[in-house]
């Protein structure tokens, strides 16, 4: 286990002087003049000549080292919206050691005038004050936003991605000398490449040396109104670098949540990506009815937080997009009660009260409603999904999905491709594949799926005599999922198959055994502790992909030294918290666009931590 987690930031301190928003905590104002929309324009966003090169763009990179109240952010956004194609995809980098309170941003959006569905997206996902990376999605501009809350030099350095033009915002470098040093252009300079511009309010020698001594050319130019000078400037380089085959078609093997969502994730980035899966959608374990979305904390360990905390925000942004404004209603239950039934679970709830909710990450309230029987904690982002509707909503407008079995796979001798052998005999040839096929579900196999066990499920629908107890999901020792009408999804059993890899032909009927075992398992839960009142109605029969740690594995496969062959897999446990994320991670590492998580988060997902936990190490 790790140290824990950093405290969460204080909001920053606002005054309005004048009319003018002023930055107690710098001694500075937020804006170098009166009309701050035209000085972004032409400090940001003409500076680095956004309007030809968004309209010639398939993928774009932003960064900013200074987010402030997100108007360089939304104005960049309007200027993607107005010039760049259909299917391009912007990615934006944004730093904030001092963040707006919520009250303040929405004050300063009142203030600027902006109230367009971008600013309201922004104020709708916007981060409590915990350091890190936090994702936003901006879905009708085709965009997200990677928010860095805290330092912006140390945060840098745990980025992986390529930026193509920088904002160098921020309070004037004698305020502010944390953000404007050699530190943080060292590690600009690492996300940049050829091509890569900037622009800057501020002429202030030393930043030009700086920079200059990181690898940019810098220019004097007139400044902004009453400004006499600002810099703009690009990356030099010295190497022509390694050569970049672009990744515009990608097949995704698995038709099950993960692969939908990888699917789902190129889609959205401009790529032609073909789904494989011979059964359909949906057609194993992720088929579920009725799955719990529930982050999994630990008191002293916050990159496994930090990955609970990107993977509630990921879900449920996905099921926002695909429920808003007319999809399909998802959502079966919202808020889930944790209770330490068993002394593990008491122990791990003492834990984590212990801890308080803000070391890991404000995703409980220890106040929260719940059964007076055991202690508790109170997820109220915590969500019951219908996991097969979820699949089904996700695929929906994918442009391909064919139903031939992939039997196996070459890595192209050239390092640009692979071919992919199908069941119709036809070799067909992608960019790259993504595996995110369950353990025996057929498909080409990689090295690190003899690590995969697979877990057979049982979930039972029942009536029983339930009090009105808020409708929120009671989970301890099983869960129970209310559905109305005196009804309950309760579950699930959790044995492992024999063998371990491929049991495609595992009986997968529904055992009276089974029912009784969950039914014992919620017996603490009101309206079940009479198990002659409660009527079994029906059951769903999973097998699962889970590997020792159930965390997923994501990255890139032993399979192909060039990077080109990737998995999402071994989602089996608390795969509605960790697929979504994993995709979105998993699309950018591999397109090389900005990634979601910090570097040392991201490894606790990488497959490469099994050669690790091999080696004993």
């Amino acid at each position: 286990m790790t140290s824990p987690a950093p405290p969460l930031l204080d909001w920053a301190r606002l005054e309005w002087r004048d009319g003018s928003p002023f930055a107690v905590d710098y001694g500075d104002g937020y804006f170098g003049s009166r009309d701050p929309q035209a000085e972004v324009r032409e400090v940001f966003l003409d500076a680095n000549d956004l309007s030809l090169r968004f309209a010639g763009a398939q993928r774009f990179s932003i960064g900013e080292t200074g987010f402030g109240s997100g108007l360089n952010v939304l104005l960049a956004l309007e200027e993607w919206r107005r010039h760049a194609p259909p299917n391009a995809f912007l990615s934006i980098l944004s730093f904030e050691a001092h963040p707006l309170s919520p009250g303040d941003l929405l004050a300063f959006h009142r203030h600027l005038g902006l109230d367009d569905a971008d600013s309201r997206a922004l104020r709708d996902q916007y981060p409590a004050p915990i350091p890190g990376l936090h994702r936003i999605e901006f879905p009708g501009a085709r965009a997200v936003l990677t928010l860095g809350v805290g330092e912006a030099a140390p945060l840098l350095t745990q980025v992986q991605g390529r930026v193509d033009a920088w904002f160098f915002d921020g309070f004037a470098p004698r305020s502010n000398p944390a953000l404007w040093n050699t530190g943080v252009f060292r590690q600009v300079a690492r996300l940049s490449g050829p091509g890569t511009t900037f622009g800057t309010y501020t002429a202030a020698g030393q930043v030009r040396r700086d920079l200059e001594s990181v690898g940019f050319s810098v220019h004097r130019v007139a400044g902004h109104g009453r400004k006499r000078e600002r810099l703009i400037g690009n990356f030099k380089t010295t190497c022509p670098g390694p050569a970049v085959h672009p990744v515009q078609h990608v097949a995704v093997v698995g038709g099950g949540l993960a692969g939908v969502c990888m699917a789902d994730a190129l889609h959205r980035r401009g790529v032609r990506i073909v789904l494989f899966d011979p059964a359909g959608i949906a057609a194993g374990a992720s088929g579920n009815p009725a799955a719990v979305l529930l982050p999994n904390l630990h008191p002293r360990d916050p990159e496994l937080n930090r990955l609970a905390i990107a993977g509630m925000r990921q879900t449920q942004a996905l099921i926002q997009r695909l429920e808003d404004p007319h999809g399909p209603c998802l959502r079966l239950a919202t808020g889930v009660a944790f209770h330490g039934i068993s002394a593990h679970g008491q122990k791990r709830v003492a834990r984590l009260l212990k801890a308080g909710p803000e070391a890991t990450g404000l995703l409980f309230n220890p106040e929260g409603p719940g059964c007076a029987a055991a202690p508790h904690l109170f997820y109220p982002h915590g969500l019951a999904v219908d996991m097969g509707a979820l699949c089904r909503a996700a695929a929906q407008d994918l442009p391909a999905i064919h139903t031939q079995a992939v039997l196996s796979l070459n890595p192209c001798d050239d390092g640009t491709g692979v071919m992919l052998e199908t069941s119709d005999e036809q070799p067909l040839r992608f960019d790259a594949v993504v595996l995110a096929n369950a353990a025996g579900t057929g498909g080409p196999l990689c090295p690190e799926q003899s690590a995969i066990s697979t877990v057979m499920g049982q979930m039972t629908r029942i009536r029983a005599p339930f009090p009105d107890w808020g409708g929120y999901v009671a989970t301890g020792q099983g869960y129970c999922i209310p559905q109305g009408g005196g009804t309950a999804w309760i579950g699930a059993t959790y044995r492992r198959t024999e063998g371990a890899t491929n049991h495609l032909g595992t009986d997968k009927a529904p055992l009276a055994e089974d029912d009784a075992a969950n039914l014992r398992h919620v017996n603490w839960v009101p309206g079940l502790d009479e198990a002659d009142k409660t009527q079994v109605l029906d059951q769903w029969v999973g097998e699962r992909a889970v590997v020792r740690d159930r965390l997923p594995l994501v990255g890139r496969s032993r399979l192909d030294p060039n990077g080109r062959v990737l998995m999402t897999v071994a989602h089996g446990s608390r795969g509605l918290l960790y697929a979504p994320m994993a995709s979105e991670w998993l699309a950018d590492h591999l397109l090389g666009l900005v990634e979601p998580l910090e570097t040392a988060v991201a490894a606790r997902l990488r497959p490469s931590r099994l050669d690790i936990e091999a080696s004993g190490d």
